[in-house]
């Protein structure tokens, strides 16, 4: 314990740009329950390798996500950005085709399963190696004060990848039954992980969902309930019955669709994207704060990539002061830091969260 905390400090001295706070898990769980408190959260999960290098100082293969990196390196970089609660979980790419860049980026291609008779080709995650790393980090946390959520996969999105975003669209009308049945294959898996992750101090169990557009669902909102938030809401019942909580995962404009996502048990909404300016995130807060908390919006393609650090700053600053009342909200980005934003830039976003709450 004396080592851990040791390891805290150091990490947490490193930064010299502010007094970096300590990670408490409770601003995310009052964050939730709305209470309101001066020390906002902060939760940045799986930026690009090239700010995670910038950031532990480190020069990692560049095909890895952050929770893909060794249990010490994620422990580092949770606490160097100035996160609450660390993130796990693993990419399951069965069915992917994907290409990789002269840097070592994988970027996806296309799908490989497209009838059923490629069923056949799908492979599993060995969860017995998941369970061993969850173990790992786990003992790693003990005495930090950081949390731990872990993410759950979901069955439609990996379905997607596995057949191809256009194939897949395509055959939700002309192949339902195949569909759904890729679906209900992956989603046995999904259930079989969680069952996994409940077993351990978990304290929020991350879901997503893959098919919303900028502009809202890329099918109709009967086909969102057939093909995705079904089976999501399966698991956010086992979710909610461990007595864990639901973080949401859903690009896009989706303020229309937030009164179900209440419904489904969701606590936490996760990255309102702006949409080019079609998704107001302080209406959302006035119209359904009391009974979901946000988390996000700090805009990755405006500010966080062009923006001046002081211009970032203030953004962030400005987000506090108007969604930070009453409690429910969490600083994070409004998807995922990318490979364009400037490292300073979200050193300006971590530390307006560590200057306000000073």
């Amino acid at each position: 314990m004396f080592f851990r905390k040791w390891t805290l400090l150091k990490y947490l001295q490193i930064n010299n740009s502010v007094n970096m706070r300590e990670p408490d898990k409770q601003r995310i769980l009052d964050a939730i329950n709305h209470i309101e408190r001066r020390d906002i959260p902060l939760l940045e999960i799986d930026p690009d390798i090239a700010i995670m290098n910038e950031i532990l100082g480190k020069e990692l293969p560049f095909h890895l996500h952050s929770f893909e990196q060794d249990v010490e390196d994620n422990v580092e970089l949770n606490i160097r950005m100035g996160n609450d609660m660390l993130y796990f979980s693993h990419v399951w790419r069965t069915g992917r085709v994907e290409v990789q860049d002269r840097d070592g980026r994988l970027h996806y291609k296309d799908g490989s399963i497209k009838t059923r008779k490629d069923f056949d080709q799908l492979w599993f995650p060995d969860l017995g190696k998941l369970e061993q790393k969850l173990e790992e980090t786990c003992r790693a946390l003990e005495g930090m004060g950081m949390g731990l959520m872990c993410g759950a996969q979901t069955a439609a999105f990996t379905a997607m990848t596995a057949m191809g975003y256009n194939d897949f669209l395509l055959n939700t009308l002309a192949e339902t039954e195949m569909v759904l049945d890729l679906i209900r294959i992956i989603h046995e898996y999904c259930l079989r992980e969680m069952e996994v992750y409940l077993q351990y101090p978990v304290d929020m169990m991350k879901v997503g969902s893959g098919i919303i557009a900028t502009t809202g669902p890329m099918v109709s909102w009967d086909q969102v309930e057939q093909l995705e938030t079904s089976f999501i809401r399966e698991q956010i019942q086992i979710i909610r019955n461990a007595g864990k909580h639901v973080y949401f995962h859903i690009d896009g404009k989706v303020d229309d669709l937030i009164p179900n996502f209440i419904d489904m048990g969701v606590d936490v909404l996760n990255p309102i994207d702006p949409s080019g300016g079609v998704q107001d995130i302080y209406e959302i807060k006035k119209n359904f704060g009391d009974e979901i908390t946000l988390a996000g919006n700090i805009n990755i393609d405006t500010v966080l990539k062009k923006g001046s650090p002081e211009e970032v700053r203030a953004d962030v600053i400005e987000h506090i002061k108007r969604l930070g009342k009453g409690g429910g909200y969490i600083v994070s980005s409004s998807h995922n830091l990318h490979e364009q934003i400037p490292v300073e830039n979200f050193y300006s976003m971590r530390d307006a969260v560590m200057e306000f709450n000073s």
